[in-house]
């Protein structure tokens, strides 16, 4: 059955205002439909918004042709909406990552770098990025994996890419842990302390770099997932989650350490390394759009400017694998 929304209720699902649902509807960008008086939006018309319905299931990006690039999978979530309206413009590349703050750090240096393209974000997480790369649904995918397990970046993106002649652009290393209030009032040190009754704990997503290194570390030690309460409650960001853990909403998550800075009230306890990687077709590297992005990585003010970012290490910045 096709649903029917209210314009807040658009609003609510899309994060947005009431007022910026009828601004996109007077534009003619999202259609709705009157009855009587009032304005209602169908599951479809906000469907075809979003870019639900691609008109051409079979295109291919493997030619560079960077226009015309809308035939981005559906990855959406009953919980929440991952797509945004990143198709303003009509060429560019395509960037698939959950990383916001470090793809917003990419595009506002290739912006002005000679030869770039507009880089438009689709926000998915490190398993959906991956996977999008390999259908040729965009151009470029920014993932972090942890290394627990020394052998598993390289493995897993091995494993999701299978016959890809794949370039790896090394972005940064950092820490992944629980977050806890400031000085640790429960304790928290080890997977081990999420089993414990007083403990409420909150989720990241399937397919995220946080959500893969907790069902490693639980499996490694032989704890069950049925024994942590709130290990079900999913959340899709750092932020999201950095903000329940500050409102007292729950104990603890596992998150990007770096992104702690602006959370004073909030601390980490480190559990294992991770790394950052910016990922693309071998074949694409001598088009100048990514010869701009080889460049700007490589730059001293890109690594600079990563170091805002706390506990971001930039050693390996710039450094370029085969895959």
């Amino acid at each position: 059955m096709n649903k029917i929304y209210t314009a807040q209720e658009v609003a609510n699902r899309l994060k947005i205002k009431k007022t910026t649902v009828y601004d996109l509807i007077k534009r003619g960008e999202l259609k709705a439909s009157k009855v009587g008086k009032q304005l209602r939006i169908s599951q479809q018309q906000l469907d075809d918004y979003l870019g639900l319905h691609p008109k051409d299931s079979h295109s291919s990006l493997s030619e560079l042709s960077f226009s015309a690039v809308s035939d981005i999978p559906a990855y959406t979530d009953e919980q929440a909406l991952r797509k945004i309206d990143y198709l303003n413009n009509s060429s560019g590349l395509i960037i698939s990552s959950q990383e916001s703050a470090i793809v917003e750090h990419l595009r506002s240096f290739t912006q002005i770098t000679e030869g770039s393209l507009p880089m438009l974000h689709s926000y998915m997480n490190d398993y959906n990025s991956l996977y999008s790369l390999y259908y040729e649904k965009s151009h470029l995918a920014l993932v972090s994996l942890h290394r627990a397990d020394p052998s598993f970046p390289m493995e897993f993106i091995n494993a999701l890419l299978p016959g890809m002649n794949t370039l790896a652009l090394h972005l940064c290393d950092f820490q992944m842990g629980f977050y806890v209030k400031k000085g640790n009032p429960k304790n928290i040190k080890m997977p081990a302390d999420l089993c414990r009754s007083d403990i409420t704990f909150l989720n990241r997503e399937r397919g995220s770099n946080c959500r893969m290194l907790l069902d490693f570390l639980l499996k490694k030690e032989g704890l069950s997932v049925s024994s942590i309460s709130g290990y079900k409650n999913e959340l899709l960001s750092h932020m999201s989650l950095a903000n329940a853990i500050a409102t007292e909403r729950a104990d603890t998550g596992i998150g990007d350490l770096g992104q702690l800075g602006a959370y004073p009230q909030l601390q980490g306890v480190p559990l294992a390394p991770a790394s950052m990687y910016l990922l693309f077709p071998a074949s694409h590297k001598s088009h100048p759009a990514f010869q701009a992005i080889l460049n700007t990585v490589s730059s001293e003010s890109f690594r600079l400017g990563l170091e805002h970012f706390r506990g971001y290490s930039t050693k390996k910045t710039g450094t370029l694998q085969h895959l």
